[in-house]
């Protein structure tokens, strides 16, 4: 079964600028999280130290994604509501919902 295609969104982002700033500093730092792992497996590091820093980044990622989500809801989904927007906002939102369970 192919996976469903997600629209190109052409929405900015609402948060702050320094918000913004830390989500791109979390993001770099968790590529380099990843980079890391290459270069572990390429050195044929211990099995088990990999699979740790694969959960360290994966358990990055889920931070950032959570907060992320909230950042979303606290202000675009409430932007929406006020200009009578919310219904189409909550259908996307409980797209995002399914995606993460």
């Amino acid at each position: 079964m192919k996976a469903k295609a997600t629209p190109k969104r052409a929405r900015k982002t609402a948060e702050p600028p320094a918000e913004k700033e830390a989500y791109v500093r979390r993001a770099r730092r968790i590529e380099g999280q990843v980079q890391a792992i290459s270069r572990m497996i390429d050195e044929e590091r211990y099995c088990v130290d990999i699979l740790m820093q694969i959960r360290a980044a994966r358990s990055a990622l889920k931070s950032l994604s959570i907060e992320l989500l909230e950042s979303h809801t606290n202000h675009c989904v409430r932007e929406a509501f006020e200009s009578n927007n919310g219904e189409k906002t909550i259908q996307e939102l409980l797209e995002v919902f399914k995606t993460y369970s």
